[in-house]
């Protein structure tokens, strides 16, 4: 299985503090038989260009590549990482450098990514996403859905961008309330879902938590859902 959303990646956000923490995430995730882990660290266009986050996610890459190392040396069996980016909307999103756009995507993939804003989505936004796709052959994955739900005002122009290859993550928080869940369930039947993630930040209030999840996609969905929502990357290329 692969946790679509993760903030493993050390130093890089309000995520993992160090690697050491990065490991304990990693194998946190591995005990629950999760094989695939995509890497997510906040990018922010306000607060530095991309040039500067791709520096600083090799840094940290390369960092935790060495733990990882040290860490399997000594018999651990740890999922494998997947570099991305969760890239917070703005407007000028779609004219950022083709070469840039790409790097921030999810490994070789064409799949980016997004932080969508929680106020009611005005026509610009639809636009933006749009322009992603056509004009940047980019494929917005839009992330934890759960949390922009209400924001989503006009759902015929969400749903036609779904039908030509947006994606939709959503995350394991969503199962926890009863409204939350009943919520998710019906998103998920309508073909509004593609993909979860944990969207763990530390081993503390945000730890990764993928098996509880696993366990109520599967009962009330069967395998096949949870083989479809939590397919690796190899597999999610639109």
């Amino acid at each position: 299985m692969t946790d679509w959303h993760t903030h493993i990646l050390p130093g890089m956000d309000d995520g993992s503090r160090d690697a050491e923490e990065s490991l304990n995430m990693l194998e946190a995730l591995a005990d629950q038989q999760v094989s695939e882990v995509v890497m997510t660290p906040h990018f922010y266009a306000q607060a530095e260009s991309p040039a500067r986050f791709l520096k600083r996610r090799r840094k940290a890459q390369e960092q935790l590549a060495y733990a990882i190392e040290s860490r399997t040396a000594e018999g651990a069996e740890l999922p494998s990482c997947v570099a991305g980016a969760e890239v917070y909307y703005f407007d000028q999103l779609w004219q950022l450098d083709a070469e840039e756009l790409r790097a921030l995507c999810i490994g070789s993939s064409n799949i980016l990514m997004v932080e969508m804003p929680e106020t009611p989505w005005e026509t610009r936004v639809y636009d933006t996403l749009e322009k992603l796709m056509y004009r940047k052959s980019v494929t917005p994955l839009i992330a934890h859905v759960d949390r922009c739900m209400d924001a989503i005002t006009d759902s015929q122009a969400f749903d036609r961008l779904i039908a030509d290859g947006l994606l939709v993550q959503l995350n394991t928080a969503a199962f926890e309330g009863m409204r939350s869940k009943r919520k998710a369930f019906r998103w998920m039947k309508s073909g509004r879902v593609h993909r979860i993630g944990s969207d763990c930040h530390n081993m503390q209030n945000r730890k990764p938590d993928i098996a509880s999840a696993v366990r109520t996609v599967q009962k009330s969905l069967g395998e096949e859902a949870v083989r479809f929502y939590f397919a690796p990357v190899s597999e999610t290329k639109r």
